[in-house]
Order: structure tokens, then C-alpha cells, then sequence
């Protein structure tokens, strides 16, 4: 097995030839590597719909420096806010946070946030942690869409407990340095100061997959990324699978997807592995991909978290304390190793005890 850290950059199809390129010491390097078969699981990356000032002025929540750059900005905005010649106007927008997206993933963090000021920061600074104000932007009726309605309704009561403000049926039409122009459904147009904004409003393949598209535009219509059929083989082509945020198929983008589709693929490609030539026959021995949810979750702070379980054939829905436990348990569970596991629930008992840590890497 070789391994090479590098970003695909082409692929000739016709002479099964992958091109690589390495950054290394502020240069370019240039590799080109064969394949016989291929399974493409580059995964996706944030989508800013177009919207201008994203890019140059939002925090996103999909790599890990995104983490970093979201702690160095809150640090930064709090410490800032701490001058006393500053004006009550200016020092409120310092402490505001935009949240955008009313997805999982925004809601997960919002929640967090909120714990974070009020766990954390109350401790370290009294005086400005209750000017912290959390703001949720959706352009949906309701955040967390996919959920059952008796969740969001749950979610959106505590929410508001917490103080964390919803604005629903709101699209952001424009990002400028200290503030953000949006559009409610009216079509009135607000404009909101705010310190840092969180952009967690959708994903999008990346640019691997549309240079693949690319290469057969008679089958691959779609700009959301690779369409793939119910054997995950990418349409258009014999000896090219794709799997996980990089595709489009009757399945959403989740983790849970991408990684039953993970195991299915490697459980038939394997058992095809004695024969090349039966690698194109893989409709005739195996079984289409066909997922099964494992139900729903999201943790919506103060320890507490919406589930949405199937048993037999109905669907269970659990909001509070017990839905947050089960939630952690879940993460665990599904980390890579038990090692990674004890990691993280030994830092989850750090949390607990001592406080979370606003270092900056």
C-alpha cells in the first residue's frame, strides 16, 4: 500500500492516469500515478450559495484550523471587548455571534457556544460574558428540518430558555466586514452588526468531483457532485465508485451514508478481488447498496439533546438530559479506536471538572 499526501488535480480516464500535486517549501510538485480501479471519497466542503463577503469574512465548521481560527476570533473579539473606551454600541457588536445555517451543525454549535459562555466564561469574565449574545440565521420556517416537529418545537423552546435568538425564514444576502445584510421573508432587508460569524449553511463536492464530472458531461447533470447509481458505481464510467458527500444519490449527505456506504463497497470489492475482470460485474454479485438509518441526534445545550431512534418499524423520539447521554455514548461508539475513544471521554471529564481551555493553537 502506498500513501500520498496530495491533491488530485485531474484524471485521464482513457489511460487510467491520476495527476497529483504536492506543496512543499512554497512549490509545486507534480506526480501522476495509475489506477486500475478507482473509489473517489473526497468528500465535500462548505457552500457559500454565492454569497458575497462569505468567503473573506466568515468562519466555517468543516477542517480542523476552522476549529482554531473560531477560538482565535472569540478570543480576540472578548479581549477587545474588555477596553473600557470602547462605546456600549461597539462592544455589543464585538460580543455578538452569527450563527448561519439551522442545520445539525449550526444548532450543535450554537449550543455549545452557549455552554461555553455560560460554564466557562461567566467565570472568566462576569462582566462581559452576559453582554454575549448567540444568533441563529435560518432561511427555512424552522431549523433542523429533518427532524420530527415535536423535536424542533423542543429545540426552539430551549433555545429561547437559553437566549439564543432563532431567526427563521431570514436568508443572508451579503457579508461585509462588521456587519451582514439580511433578507426576511417579506423581502425586507435588515442589517446586523455582529463580532464573529459561524457560516454552517450547507456543503458542496469538492473540486475533484466536478473535474471528474467534467469528463463525462452527457451523464453527469448534476452540479452537486457524482451521481452514482445503487452500486455506487459513478454513472458514465465502468471502473470508477464514489461514496460519502462527494456524490448524489436517493440518500442525504450524512456520516452514517458515507460510512455504510464505506463498508458495503469494501465488502464487495473485496469479494470480487480474486478475478479483475469481475469488478465490472459487480451488479451480478452483489446486492445493491441499501441504507438503513440508525436514527438522528443533535445536541442542543445545557446537557441536553433531541434524538430520533427507529424501533422495528416506527420511529422514537427522545428530547432532554437522557437523549444527551445517549447522544455521547453514540459518539463514542462510533469513533475509530478505543484509544480515541478514552480521549475523548477523558477530556469530556476534564471539561467537567476543571472548565474548558481558550488557548489558541
Amino acid at each position: 500500500m502506498q500513501f500520498f499526501e496530495a491533491e488530485c488535480t485531474d484524471i485521464d480516464m482513457g489511460r487510467k492516469q491520476l495527476t497529483l500535486t504536492q506543496t512543499a517549501e512554497e512549490s509545486n510538485v507534480i506526480t501522476q500515478i495509475g489506477y486500475d480501479h478507482l473509489v473517489v471519497g473526497v468528500g465535500g466542503t462548505y457552500n457559500t450559495f454565492g454569497t458575497p463577503g462569505v468567503e473573506k469574512y466568515a468562519c466555517f465548521l468543516k477542517e480542523m484550523n476552522d476549529a482554531s481560527k473560531i477560538r482565535r476570533r472569540l478570543k480576540d473579539a472578548i479581549e477587545r471587548a474588555s477596553f473600557g473606551s470602547l462605546s456600549n454600541e461597539e462592544r455589543d457588536r464585538l460580543l455578538h455571534v452569527v450563527v448561519v445555517g439551522g442545520g445539525p451543525t449550526g444548532v450543535e454549535f450554537a449550543g455549545e457556544l452557549h455552554d461555553l459562555v455560560t460554564e466557562d466564561l461567566a467565570k472568566w469574565v462576569p462582566g462581559l460574558s452576559q453582554r454575549i449574545r448567540i444568533t441563529l440565521v435560518e432561511a427555512l420556517p424552522n431549523v433542523l428540518p429533518s427532524f420530527d416537529k415535536k423535536l424542533v418545537r423542543y429545540t426552539e423552546q430551549i433555545f429561547e430558555k437559553n437566549g439564543i435568538q432563532l431567526r427563521t425564514s431570514t436568508r443572508v444576502k451579503e457579508v461585509r466586514d462588521k456587519t451582514l445584510v439580511v433578507q426576511h421573508a417579506d423581502h425586507g432587508e435588515e442589517e446586523i452588526p455582529y463580532g464573529t460569524i459561524i457560516w454552517a449553511a450547507g456543503i458542496r463536492a469538492r473540486e475533484f468531483a466536478h473535474t471528474l464530472r467534467a469528463k463525462v458531461p452527457e451523464v453527469q447533470t448534476s452540479g452537486r457532485g457524482l451521481i452514482i447509481d445503487d452500486y455506487l458505481r459513478v454513472k458514465g464510467t465502468r471502473d470508477i465508485w464514489a461514496l460519502g458527500d462527494c456524490t448524489v444519490s436517493k440518500n442525504a449527505p450524512l456520516a452514517q451514508v458515507a460510512s455504510q456506504q464505506g463498508k458495503w463497497l469494501a465488502r464487495a470489492l473485496n469479494g470480487l478481488a480474486q478475478d479483475a475482470n469481475a469488478f465490472e460485474q459487480i451488479e451480478s454479485q452483489s446486492k445493491p447498496f441499501t441504507y438503513a438509518s440508525n436514527g438522528s441526534l443533535a445536541y442542543i445545550g445545557s446537557e441536553k439533546a433531541i434524538a430520533e431512534l427507529p424501533w422495528f418499524r416506527k420511529q422514537i423520539t427522545v428530547g432532554g438530559p437522557f437523549a444527551s447521554v445517549f447522544w455521547k455514548a453514540y459518539c463514542l461508539w462510533e469513533l475509530s479506536s478505543v484509544r480515541s475513544s478514552l480521549s475523548v471521554a477523558t477530556d469530556w471529564v476534564k471539561r467537567a471538572l476543571f472548565g474548558r481551555t481558550m488557548s489558541v493553537d
